[in-house]
């Protein structure tokens, strides 16, 4: 795994959009140097670096018992109102022999309804919601959370591994962690809860006097039930039946009386109204229609005779117009033909002609005219033989249809009435009718009403049965249920002594690996093979016991300060190189608290060569001077914390603290 780039926006001391490049130079460059005063921001970036890699799970060193949205809220550079803060990392990691490159952005602002983070992956710059969605469980591929300690740590905080006091729970949970075994350990403090709570359970099973008191309501309610089962059979057969039949006897004598008439008397009184009505309307549109034109229709073939004699006179009147007017006519246009050399056998023929056409004409003229009607009477007579005539003898056969069928519905109208009996004649049976009516709907509500009643009881008998079903079972079982709990709390006992012999032999089967990787770690450091020949690690307690070389276990007093500092860097060193991982390094303050002759040998022995990569986080009073010099050939990188107070923000700036680039 190698971090490629850190972004910090507005966070923190950091204001507005910083972008770091991390990325090594060279294998024989690993180092990436930052140079800063304290206070200045740099565990604010080695904050980020885990930030942006777990979020809720991250190991802050200013949350102090926050909420996650609490120090996500309190992290957005204070010069900034409401705006946004975020923290991004670039990084590449192989597997397999491929490598991809992934982006995480990690964003929140701070509004009235709170804090909202908003989290990004982006693999091979493609956006990954799911990767997003699972980065949890995903980290683990790349730099597990309960490691991270190893590999991104402050330095002043490493002395406490080889204190004297309670450096073993340190190491212990280093080392549980670095085998996995906080799982083992989870696991055992559920099995714990799990086993008090068990203890703690104590139903209560239902007991013989609650099932009796089921089973004698029980009882209770199908006595009930079959009670008012016989009352309702008694009601059907002895009321409500033999009422059924006299009333099927009363209503054949009523309907030979004609009660079905009688019931429907209103009704036919006025579909005998309605048919008069329709009766009288139809006579008076046919009186209508006879008083008009209709009589017309006897002599249509005279009317038509009267037309075809009209238009003869009126052939005869224009002959005799025209007589004169022709005449005249041609003579004018024969004297114009002899004028024009036409032919005079060609204007014999045409005076023969015209002079036949006079003789027609004159014959036509010498009839007699009867008639002469009017134009207005030639009108009216021309649209009663073409139209109106038809018209008149459909409407009248119409109207004639419905005279006649209108006829006929009275008729039938007035027999209905006329077989409609007396009020006298049927009084006496409509009396008895009615009241055994009313008595079958008494009854038959009644009768509804127990059977709603047997279909409660029945649901109160189902319950009851059911309860009874539940509480039997439950008793049949509760013996079994105490069993299953004594079974399981004797075995979780067992599960837990399992847990714990697992623990002791994945650490036995390990510990001698770690204690030969810190010896060496540590050996390495001090450059005195002769010093410390020997070290073991307590599987119990994981107390550290160092042997020099006649075997004899050194006390603590005989070691430094400075070396006491060394052992905690060599146990880190080699709990890292115990997980197998190719992890970047990250370290703060890395030389704070040790002598100046030590801190030489982090710098020769331990910076250039912990990993691939390894970012240094340094005080003016740490990698300076000698040490600087020393450590120049591995420095890949080298960044100033520049504050100003003025913005009350720092400026990451190339360089270190003399301005210059260290490379």
């Amino acid at each position: 795994m190698i971090l490629d780039e850190i972004v910090l926006h507005n966070f923190g001391l950091y204001a507005e959009r910083q972008v770091v490049t991390l990325t090594p130079t060279g294998r024989d460059q690993p180092i990436i140097l930052f140079g800063g005063l304290n206070g200045h921001g740099k565990t604010t970036v080695l904050d980020a670096l885990q930030l942006c890699l777990y979020g809720p799970l991250a190991q802050l060193s200013n949350r102090n018992g926050q909420s996650y949205k609490s120090y996500l809220s309190q992290s957005v550079h204070r010069g900034l109102n409401g705006g946004e803060a975020a923290v991004e990392l670039a990084f590449r990691h192989t597997v397999g022999g491929e490598e991809a490159r992934y982006r995480l952005r990690r964003s929140w602002s701070n509004s009235t309804s709170g804090c909202r983070e908003h989290f990004e992956v982006h693999k091979n710059r493609r956006r990954d919601k799911l990767l997003a969605q699972n980065w949890g469980s995903q980290v683990e591929e790349f730099l597990p959370p309960n490691i991270a300690s190893l590999f991104l740590f402050d330095g002043e905080q490493v002395q406490n591994y080889a204190a004297q006091d309670n450096s073993g729970q340190l190491i212990g949970t280093a080392i549980r962690n670095l085998l996995g075994l906080d799982v083992v350990d989870q696991l055992e403090k559920d099995l714990q809860t799990y086993r008090r709570r068990k203890r703690k359970e104590d139903r209560k099973d239902p007991g013989r006097d609650q099932i009796e008191q089921i089973e004698a309501q029980l009882s209770d309610q199908r006595s009930r039930l079959a009670g008012l089962k016989q009352e309702q059979e008694s009601l059907s057969a002895m009321r409500i039946e033999p009422s059924r039949d006299r009333l099927r006897v009363i209503e054949g004598e009523y309907r030979r009386l004609g009660g079905e008439l009688y019931d429907r008397r209103l009704e036919i009184e006025r579909d005998a109204e309605e048919a008069e009505r329709v009766f009288d309307d139809c006579s008076t549109r046919l009186r209508e229609l006879v008083a008009d034109e209709l009589p017309l229709l006897l002599i249509h073939e005279l009317l038509h005779d009267v037309s075809r004699r009209d238009l003869a006179e009126q052939e005869t009147r224009h002959s005799r117009v025209l007589a004169a007017v022709l005449k005249q006519r041609d003579k004018q246009l024969l004297k114009v033909m002899r004028q024009q050399d036409i032919a005079a056998k060609d204007v014999k023929d045409i005076a023969a002609h015209l002079g036949a056409d006079r003789r027609r004409r004159d014959e036509i003229g010498k009839r007699n005219t009867i008639l002469n009607l009017r134009t207005d009477t030639r009108g009216e007579l021309g649209a009663l033989t073409a139209n109106r005539l038809g018209e008149l003898k459909h409407r009248a056969n119409s109207e004639l249809e419905r005279w006649m069928n209108s006829k006929e519905r009275v008729s039938h109208m007035r027999s209905l009435l006329a077989s409609i009996p007396e009020d006298d004649a049927i009084a006496n049976i409509v009396g008895r009718r009615e009241k055994l009516i009313q008595d079958i709907a008494a009854l038959t509500a009644r009768y509804k009403a127990q059977q709603e009643e047997v279909e409660r009881l029945q649901r109160q008998v189902e319950r009851s049965e059911e309860t009874l079903f539940r509480s039997l079972e439950a008793e049949a079982e509760a013996e079994g249920v105490r069993q299953d709990r004594s079974r399981i709390l004797r075995h979780a006992a067992r599960v837990q002594k399992t847990l714990g012999a697992f623990r002791r032999d994945v650490i036995e089967r390990h510990i001698r690996k770690i204690e030969r990787l810190v010896l060496e770690s540590y050996q390495h450091l001090l450059r005195k093979a002769s010093l410390v020949t020997r070290l073991e690690i307590d599987p119990e307690t994981f107390a550290v016991w160092l042997y020099d070389r006649q075997g004899i276990v050194m006390s603590a007093e005989r070691l430094s300060a400075g070396e006491r500092q060394l052992l905690a860097i060599a146990l880190l060193w080699g709990f890292a190189k115990t997980s197998g991982r190719p992890l970047p390094t990250a370290i703060d303050t890395p030389l704070g608290r040790l002598d100046t002759g030590h801190r030489r040998h982090l710098v020769e022995r331990y910076f250039p060569f912990v990993s691939h990569q390894v970012i240094l986080f340094s005080t003016d009073e740490e990698i300076i001077g000698p040490h600087l010099d020393r450590l120049r050939p591995f420095i890949g990188r080298s960044y100033r914390l520049a504050y100003d107070d003025a913005s009350g923000s720092t400026r990451i700036e190339n360089g270190y603290f003399d301005g210059a680039a260290v490379t």
